[in-house]
């Protein structure tokens, strides 16, 4: 039998109803004659959680502890589709990702993995048990608890499936694939049914959260085929794989994030030392953070965008650095939106005179952002939504 990999996503564990919804799409795959090794992430918002409440214990938590703790919630996941599973009739086992073979560096908070030992779940299949692993977790070779980084389920998933050889790996998220934009937030949006690596790695450079940049090269160098769709139904869904998209569009998706909060720095010197000083601050919030510099004459601004949320924690961990250096201001501005372009064409002068129609309308974005094969703004809270359908209708109806 064919293995493959089933990567179940916190959005589509959120509840009772949707890990039995889970237990059943597991149950289906072994129906079709495939042999399924699950990878789980925690229930949505879990480790959110479980942070807020370290933090509120201690502004830095020690990172061996803060791991141990965050692993919880893979492991209550785990466990729980593993019961949801023998309540059918499976045999399941729940696993840690050290318990699957999983070694990593001792990186806490960030590890990379260094190898994933086959032994111990073709053991497990072998004996007819249904791996249900843990992801976003591994182990250093004396056994301590690691976490692989934000979005490291997926990480664990792909590395699963090229040791164990799968046919491929199955993201099941609460959408039916990945679309032209939101279909909860634009019905007139369009499913893509198939996307290449690069576009996906396009994605993820312009911070789109639906699979993790270092899990897509590594399906891209094994040329191990993803698909991403819906825990329910059978509507249909994204391949991902080495063949290339067909006449790809200038811009194929546009994006609207959650709430964002925008924090400014002005009068930074252009003092290499300092600036590598910030970076190393900023490197211990383990907030996913996307920064813009400004330069001056004399001086750089920086522009940070992070979770809405996570404002107020991010302005605290930086107070130290920022009375330290003399001579900086800073701000901070809440409950704004960040909308993405994605596509080869994202720089070019159609999507330039498509944003200049929309800003005549709404106002002009509060902050640009650039990439390679994207471009982003920053709009008003209460703009968001127009500002998304506005430029879904000019660059992707057409």
């Amino acid at each position: 039998m064919r293995n493959r990999i089933l990567k179940f996503g916190g959005s589509a564990l959120a509840a009772t109803d949707q890990i039995e919804a889970a237990a059943a799409e597991v149950a289906r795959t072994l129906a079709r004659g495939v042999t399924p090794v699950v990878v789980v992430s925690a229930m949505s918002g879990m480790t959110n959680r479980l942070l807020a409440t370290a933090r509120r214990l201690h502004p830095d938590p020690p990172g061996p502890e803060l791991d141990r703790l965050l692993a919880t919630g893979e492991s209550q996941a785990a466990a729980l589709l593993s019961i949801a599973l023998h309540q059918r009739g499976l045999r399941a086992r729940s696993l840690s990702g050290f318990e699957a073979g999983i070694t990593t560096d001792r990186c806490f908070g960030r590890a990379r993995i260094l190898e994933v030992r086959e032994g111990p779940l073709r053991a497990s299949l072998a004996s007819g048990e249904i791996p249900v692993v843990t992801g976003f977790q591994g182990g250093t070779v004396d056994g301590e608890i690691t976490t692989l980084g934000r979005g490291g389920t997926d990480i664990t998933a792909v590395a699963l499936g090229v040791t164990l050889d799968a046919d491929r790996v199955v993201f099941y998220r609460d959408v039916d694939g990945i679309h032209t934009a939101d279909p909860k937030l634009l019905s007139a949006s369009r499913r893509h049914d198939h996307l290449d690596y690069e576009a996906m790695i396009d994605l993820s450079e312009a911070g789109a959260p639906i699979l993790h940049p270092q899990a897509i090269e590594t399906a891209r160098a094994h040329r191990i085929e993803l698909e991403v769709r819906a825990i329910v139904g059978d509507q249909g869904f994204t391949s991902i794989g080495p063949e290339a998209m067909r006449d790809p569009a200038p811009v194929w998706t546009v994006s609207l994030s959650h709430p964002v909060s925008v924090l400014t720095m002005e009068g930074l010197p252009q003092d290499m030392s300092m600036l590598a000083r910030l970076h190393t601050v900023l490197e211990r919030t383990d907030l996913p953070l996307e920064g813009c510099y400004q330069a001056s004459q004399a001086s750089l601004s920086l522009s940070l965008l992070a979770p809405d949320l996570d404002g107020p924690p991010l302005q605290a961990q930086l107070e130290d650095f920022l009375r330290e250096e003399t001579g900086l201001r800073y701000s901070l501005e809440r409950r704004r939106r960040r909308v993405t372009l994605v596509g080869k064409g994202a720089s070019g002068r159609r999507v330039s005179k498509a944003v200049e129609q929309v800003g005549a309308r709404l106002g002009p974005p509060l902050a640009t952002f650039w990439g390679d094969h994207h471009r982003a703004f920053v709009v008003p809270e209460n703009e968001g939504r127009s500002w998304l359908a506005s430029l879904h209708q000019e660059l992707i109806l057409p």
